[in-house]
């Protein structure tokens, strides 16, 4: 493949140096109230994890963005088939442009890619929108991440579209209402064996300094419904 083999030697340098540094198999956000949610309170490496959203390519790319970058040391391979990723955007998150590679694949061809990307250990994280998948596809994109070690963040549609998955987590994220300089969502688990599943964390994101933080939706109790949730800062 042109990108593995074009920077074989960047790649390898990062290999070595995610293995010198990795400490065991997961990775966390640094955002306390969203990394309690996921089973250990960790995301794991070797596997893969979904994000879902109706409007996956714009609600879930800031989630997708969380991911990616809390992953360690290795490359960060961007799938972008339609050619709109804005690769500053992402340096304004925390994603160092050393770290990224933009993957251009054609649509027929973007699951062979990723697992392609996914198999080499030079990768810590693999990011790709896919609206289906088939069983075969969604197997040989779980075993490549375990081969490789990285973690695949899926962005893809909630529903029957997205029924059939091989993914260690999965979480909906929503937009929520914000104000003039501060972007919100929610972001929910909804799969993971070990993982606070049906928990709700709000996710906040200034405009202005880019600053993020998380804090964790308490739900009403049934004495209380006419008191808005409470929330308690990460």
């Amino acid at each position: 493949m042109q990108l593995i083999s074009a920077h074989q030697g960047r790649l390898l340098t990062l290999e070595t140096t995610r293995l010198q540094t990795a400490s065991g198999r997961s990775f966390r956000t640094g955002l306390d109230a969203l990394d309690a949610l996921a089973p250990d309170g960790a995301l794991a490496c070797g596997v893969v994890h979904e994000l879902l959203s109706h409007n996956a390519k714009s609600n879930a790319l800031f989630v997708a963005t969380l991911f990616a970058r809390a992953t360690t040391c290795g490359a960060i391979i961007w799938s972008d088939p339609d050619h709109i990723l804005y690769p500053p955007a992402l340096v304004t998150h925390g994603i160092s442009l050393e770290r990224l590679y933009l993957l251009h694949p054609k649509p027929a061809d973007q699951a062979w890619a990723v697992a392609e990307c996914l198999r080499c250990k030079g990768v810590s994280a693999v990011v790709a929108a896919f609206p289906k998948l088939s069983r075969i596809e969604a197997r040989r994109l779980q075993l490549a991440a375990e081969q490789g070690g990285g973690a695949g963040i899926f962005l893809r549609p909630p529903g029957r579209a997205s029924e059939i998955y091989a993914a260690a987590t999965r979480w909906l994220v929503r937009p929520a209402p914000g104000e003039r300089t501060i972007q919100r969502w929610t972001i929910q688990l909804i799969h993971g064996h070990g993982g606070r599943l049906g928990h709700t964390v709000t996710l906040e994101c200034c405009r202005e300094n880019h600053l993020v933080r998380a804090l964790e939706t308490v739900a009403d109790r049934p004495d209380q419904k006419t008191k808005p949730p409470s929330r308690v800062a990460s």
